[in-house]
């Protein structure tokens, strides 16, 4: 019992002196790269899926305007959802460029992200409407005949610029 006494005064003494620190900042690091890791999935992946359907009509002319409809009126109730990936202490500055490109200035300018993000499901909203009313050529203009969210006039371009960093490889 004395060896287990022993132990026990040593667990006690390393947790006064910050001793578990480490575990507990890994914990927090691994916790971090699970909430980027399901954001990147969310913005690849749910909200990339609907685009490649604009990108495609935009570029291809492949698809229709009830697509395009259905693909934006998507695009817009997810768009409410992207504030919810982007946690404090997950972006760039917290984490590695190669693991994340969310820059701080998405919570130094909380409001002006929320903005973009409203621009994004506004633009998308506008956009099915363009769809519905039948109005290809406003559509494809507004989509971006390239294809590119980069070039699109939906809001994704705006929010890229000022609050996502460029890809950086390991």
């Amino acid at each position: 019992m004395r060896h287990g006494a022993w132990f026990v005064s040593v667990v006690v003494a390393g947790v006064a002196l910050g001793v578990t620190l480490p575990p507990l900042s890994v914990s927090a690091a691994a916790a971090g790269e699970e909430v980027i890791k399901a954001r990147i999935n969310f913005m690849e992946d749910e909200i990339g899926d609907h685009w490649k359907v604009l990108a495609n009509f935009a570029k291809n002319g492949n698809g229709t305007l009830q697509d395009v409809e259905k693909n934006a009126l998507a695009l817009a109730v997810l768009a409410k959802k992207i504030p919810g990936h982007f946690a404090k202490n997950t972006g760039r500055g917290d984490f590695p460029d190669h693991v994340t490109r969310a820059l701080p200035a998405i919570w130094k300018d909380w409001p002006g992200f929320e903005q973009q993000v409203k621009q994004f499901a506004d633009g998308s909203i506008k956009l099915a409407s363009m769809a519905k009313a039948g109005d290809k050529d406003a559509v494809v203009k507004m989509i971006g005949p390239s294809g590119s969210y980069n070039r699109t006039e939906i809001g994704c371009a705006e929010c890229h610029e000022k609050f996502r960093g460029p890809r950086v490889k390991k």
